[in-house]
């Protein structure tokens, strides 16, 4: 299980979703915040899980692709 907070700074959700299967990782999985009902981008791995906001991620649907954007620093 991947244990977490929603990853919108105005939202105090938390999420608990299953770990994708070894064979699969990395992985990324489309959720739903079941406390704004926002869409957000879950990253799964067994090291470092991560959730991203929508505006955080290039995703093209048809490749099934997940790309994170650059963060300024």
């Amino acid at each position: 299980m991947i244990f977490g907070e929603c990853p919108y700074e105005d939202c105090d959700g938390s999420h608990a979703i299953p770990l994708a299967s070894d064979a699969e990782l990395p992985a990324f999985s489309k959720e739903t915040c079941e406390t704004c009902g926002r869409i957000f981008w879950l990253k799964h791995s067994r090291i470092d899980p991560v959730a991203y906001t929508e505006d955080a991620v290039l995703v093209n649907e048809e490749t099934r692709s997940v790309e994170i954007k650059e963060v300024a620093k």
